[in-house]
């Protein structure tokens, strides 16, 4: 019965949880613990706190930028410049080296400086706030695909318990029947054989029931991981099968809460202000600066001398970029392609989402009526089972009769349980295409 729903199985998470023990856990308590423990989650709301770090980040570009600037040279030998020597008396066409300054120089700067005019800067904020809410949506479709893992591996688990139920059922039957035949054998009325037949099916009945409960601990280990609950402690869910499924309602508007919608316009919206900020790159940015400078000069010996020089200014500064070799307008056009993109992968998110809630909604009521269906089959297959053992020991009908009666009643319990399965994949299915596997941000 696993087979069902081994494709959403994960293959490895991380876990960190409190256990809950003494008690069954219901499917909502489990959902509720992933929703807060689980590692995946986890991870997605960390970078939910990494985009709030980001928006910080663009916002200080519109906050003036201070800083300070230090700066020593010792020359061993002061750099010279060629003067004409006429200006000191000398010979026309001749040149003299002169060095000016003192060996030991040192300066200290401070700036100040604060964008006046960038639009860089408030459409680079507006991307990071849109930024935060895809990571929120992320972080929503994270939680979607955890529900679904957890709620798939929980109606498998409740799967397997009726299952290990009905065996358990079968082979109290069965060792009354092989009680029975032996001692119809002790008494000349059956057959050596008949006695060995059931015991081999009391050996498939025990396989197959040492099979499903190790399969019941994968599934309870595999549950413990996905809530975020140590392997080490206990685990016990409710066995009680719902046997109805939500009822399907018109969903007109589906698409309006799938998350995969909702994340596709978060990107258009980006794309666009990705044209805007390429298309703001022709105009030109201002700054306003201002700078106080501290030179100090000197030297050693007996006319040694240390002396300040300050300096202070401030003013403004222009940069504008007349012409990047048309790399701006590729990129403007690089845009322009990925939003007809967009669109058209929109287009055909919104149809696919609409024939996923189609067919999930016919494939949960047939799957309801099925299930009422098979649950009668069973009744039905045990009744005559209990009739035919009565019957066997009165003398009435053959061994054979009653080994085919206890198949049927084995084949409409398998049928019964494949059908719960297929009922709780169609329930999650139409959940998910619906956009209702968790409430919405």
């Amino acid at each position: 019965m696993m087979k069902h729903f081994t494709r959403y199985l994960p293959i490895a998470l991380l876990v960190t949880a409190m256990p809950v023990s003494g008690q069954s856990i219901s499917l909502e308590q489990l959902l509720e613990r992933a929703m807060q423990q689980n590692s995946q989650v986890q991870i997605a709301r960390l970078d939910e706190t990494k985009v709030g770090s980001q928006i910080d980040e663009v916002r200080a570009n519109a906050r003036p930028h201070v800083a300070v600037a230090g700066d020593y040279k010792r020359y061993i030998k002061i750099p010279g410049q060629l003067v004409p020597a006429s200006f000191f008396g000398g010979p026309e066409g001749t040149y003299a080296t002169l060095a000016f300054g003192l060996p030991y120089n040192m300066s200290t700067t401070l700036q100040a400086s604060q964008a006046l005019y960038n639009p860089s800067i408030g459409l680079g904020l507006k991307a990071a706030k849109l930024s935060q809410q895809v990571a929120t949506l992320q972080t929503v479709k994270t939680k979607e695909d955890i529900a679904y893992q957890v709620s798939a591996t929980y109606y498998n688990l409740q799967t397997v318990n009726q299952q290990l139920g009905f065996l358990k059922s079968n082979h109290t039957s069965l060792a009354k029947m092989i009680r029975i035949t032996d001692l119809l054998y002790q008494q000349k009325l059956a057959k050596g054989t008949d006695v060995d037949r059931l015991r081999i099916n009391m050996t498939g009945l025990e396989t197959q029931m040492a099979s499903l409960n190790a399969g019941k601990e994968q599934l309870i280990n595999l549950l413990k991981l996905l809530t975020g609950m140590p392997q080490s402690d206990p685990l016990d869910i409710e066995t009680t099968i719902q046997q109805n499924a939500a009822q399907p309602l018109n969903t007109e508007d589906a698409t309006l809460n799938r998350t995969e919608i909702q994340l596709l316009q978060r990107q258009r919206e980006l794309n666009d202000l990705s044209y805007k900020s390429t298309k703001a790159g022709n105009l030109p940015t201002v700054a306003a600066y201002g700078v106080a400078n501290s030179t100090f000069f000197g030297k050693g010996g007996s006319d040694g001398v240390f002396k300040n020089v300050p300096g202070y200014w401030f003013g403004l500064q222009v940069n504008w970029s007349l012409y990047d070799g048309s790399a701006r307008n590729a990129r403007m056009r690089q845009n322009r392609i990925d939003s007809d993109k967009l669109n058209e992968q929109e287009k055909l998110l919104k149809e696919s989402i609409t024939m996923d809630v189609l067919n999930a909604r016919a494939k949960l009521l047939v799957e309801q009526q099925n299930l009422r269906a098979v649950r009668d089959q069973v009744a039905l297959a045990e009744k005559v089972y209990q009739q035919a053992q009565l019957q066997f020991k009165e003398g009435t009908i053959s061994l054979t009769d009653v080994i085919q009666a206890e198949n049927s009643v084995s084949e409409s319990q398998n049928n019964y349980l494949t059908t719960f399965v297929k009922l709780r994949t169609a329930e999650l299915d139409w959940k998910k295409a619906t956009g209702t596997l968790v409430p919405q941000p």
